[in-house]
């Protein structure tokens, strides 16, 4: 995963007499003082008021429209996927499980549902719609109800034409998303819609006179699937999509839900941009702001935290992801790039004992970089231990950090010797180097919640879902790197093991039987997040969404190694740029 911004000179002078690899990467792209100079309004009292005053003048309205039973279904389903697509649905979970979906699951039955409360004609668009909202919120509903809606050559149909079957289409496509595995028919579905979706923003098909704002939707669906759509970048999206729908503008009720989603978006922004100043001056006080041998990416691992939990209450976890993150990346330039062999077994075993002392006479820089992860460490696990109030020192110390800096030593052991492992042996060690095994554990026991080790135990390590969050980052990340790390000396990846156990295999191969097992991994962990269990339901969405989060800032390349235009531009729009409101 090493990618490094380039090789240590200056201080590190005679202790480099012996070549070191480096990979050229670019240096930190912000400015600190930038960072430091944001100053968003948005924490003043009066805002908050207002936000909690449209809070219960919506589920005034939400309620007394609702208590209607012949309110229609489609409507109540429009507007549970509007507050969640605009980031508000928080404010509301008791109505949108009272007032809309158990109406909805009331009246579903394996043809799925109609257009109104009890009508009898099924309805595409509604059904699609109502299964995506019930599978997401755990409902246990069948994609078989999908088949009644398609014909021959797995082509479906709704009962509607012009924008009314383009919105049918469109709810098809972002059911067709939440997947477990084996249900070939949201595989046909997928295929069917992107095509019919593709042709029509090309504007060629059946339908070609479309509203903008339901065209921009139809883009979102299709660059941003809902493995890849990170909670906040999808708020700031469907502000502005909403933001010049000026039909849908004319309700009174609909004015007031986008003024409550711009608040708080700008709100929690606020929020974020304090802690990512604090991480900004962490970072920058420390010892290793002098080291240049790895990636200075502490802005980009901030926005990842961010887009994987955002709620106020996560503040703590979401500090701790960046700081974890930060060093990860540190170990991860110096176990797979810059450390020599017998560097990299004396720090292992200095993790391994907790004794710092066993590197004191490796270079100064070395020395420098693992005295502040011993430091940042044990504050971390102080930290838990006084949220989980039980003494967790041990397994956060020396299992977490010893596990992933043994499967690096593997990694290491490997580029020393040009070995190229087989794919079974590389995905063993690979889960690990993953860094999940870390970048789980920490926030989790810092969410606010007390996790038992009955409870820890089904969603961190040795559990399913802990095990597909590894695989599926790890073979996120190699569909990525590949090129760049066969370039500077890492030979062991999951494409290189495929091919070397598979010799007839192409590189082309390769890449698209890993893609098959990515999907595959990505249904599994739709069906371990979905499932009914005893863990907190905060603690599986964090552990869901990391995985989210690290697709979108790959979905341009890797954005965690690269600050490409696009990754910046996502930046600038979550953590900076507020959302203009008119008072």
């Amino acid at each position: 995963m090493a990618e490094i911004s380039e090789s240590a000179s200056a201080e590190m002078s005679n202790e480099f007499s012996i070549p070191r690899r480096t990979a050229n990467r670019h240096g930190n792209v912000w400015d600190d003082e930038f960072i430091l100079s944001l100053n968003s309004p948005y924490g003043a009292p009066a805002y908050y008021e207002r936000v909690g005053m449209l809070v219960e003048e919506i589920k005034q309205l939400l309620l007394s429209e609702m208590e209607d039973s012949s309110y229609d279904l489609i409507k109540r389903l429009h507007i549970v996927d509007t507050l969640e697509c605009l980031g508000i649905d928080r404010h509301f979970q008791h109505e949108i499980k009272t007032g809309a979906l158990d109406s909805v699951y009331r009246c579903w039955n394996e043809k799925g549902i109609g257009v109104g409360s009890s009508d009898s004609c099924k309805d595409l668009n509604a059904t699609a719609l109502g299964f995506r909202a019930l599978r997401l919120h755990r409902y246990n509903v069948s994609s078989g109800v999908l088949e009644n809606f398609k014909g021959e050559n797995a082509k479906f149909f709704c009962n509607f034409t012009g924008e009314k079957r383009v919105r049918s289409m469109l709810s098809l496509l972002r059911a067709s998303d939440i997947s477990f595995p084996g249900e070939k028919v949201m595989q046909e579905a997928n295929a069917f819609t992107r095509e019919y979706l593709n042709q029509v923003l090309a504007g060629r098909g059946d339908v070609t006179d479309v509203d903008q704002s339901l065209l921009e939707e139809v883009k979102y669906a299709l660059e941003f699937p809902w493995y890849c759509s990170a909670p906040r970048w999808e708020a700031r999206s469907f502000i502005e999509i909403y933001g010049q729908n000026s039909s849908w503008l004319k309700s009174n009720f609909n004015q007031k839900v986008l003024e409550l989603a711009k608040l708080d978006f700008n709100i929690l922004q606020c929020i974020h941009q304090k802690e990512l100043q604090f991480i900004t001056r962490w970072w920058r006080e420390s010892d290793i702001a002098q080291l240049n041998f790895y990636r200075i990416r502490h802005v980009e691992f901030f926005f990842w935290a961010a887009t994987c939990i955002f709620e106020p209450e996560f503040s703590q976890s979401r500090i701790a992801l960046a700081q974890v993150c930060v060093l990860a990346t540190v170990l991860d330039d110096f176990y797979d790039t810059h450390g020599l062999l017998d560097e990299l077994k004396t720090t292992t075993e200095a993790v391994r004992r907790w004794d710092l002392s066993l590197i004191d006479d490796l270079p100064d820089h070395i020395k420098i970089a693992f005295r502040f992860f011993f430091k940042t460490a044990n504050e971390l696990a102080d930290q838990v231990v006084k949220v989980q109030k039980r003494d967790m020192a041990a397994t956060l110390k020396c299992s977490s950090w010893q596990r992933y800096l043994e499967s690096y030593l593997q990694e290491g052991e490997w580029i020393a010797t040009a070995h190229v492992p087989t794919f079974n042996e590389y995905i063993k060690n690979a889960r690990t180097s993953s860094g999940m095994c870390i970048l789980n554990l920490f926030p989790l026991l810092l969410m606010g919640q007390l996790l038992p080790n009955n409870v820890l135990e089904q969603i961190y390590s040795p559990s399913k879902m802990q095990e597909l969050s590894e695989f599926t980052v790890r073979l996120i990340d190699d569909l990525k790197d590949f090129e760049d790390e066969k370039e500077h000396g890492e030979m062991a990846s999951s494409i290189a093991c495929y091919i070397k156990d598979n010799p007839d295999s192409t590189v082309e191969n390769a890449i698209n039987h890993i893609k098959g097992i990515l999907h595959l991994s990505l249904e599994e962990l739709n069906r371990e997040y979905l499932k009914e269990d005893s863990v907190p339901l905060c603690c599986k969405k964090f552990n869901f969404n990391i995985t989210r989060g690290l697709q979108f800032l790959f979905r341009y390349g890797d954005g965690l190694s690269v600050s490409n235009k696009e990754v910046k531009d996502q930046i600038f729009k979550i953590l900076v740029d507020q959302v203009p409101i008119k008072e």
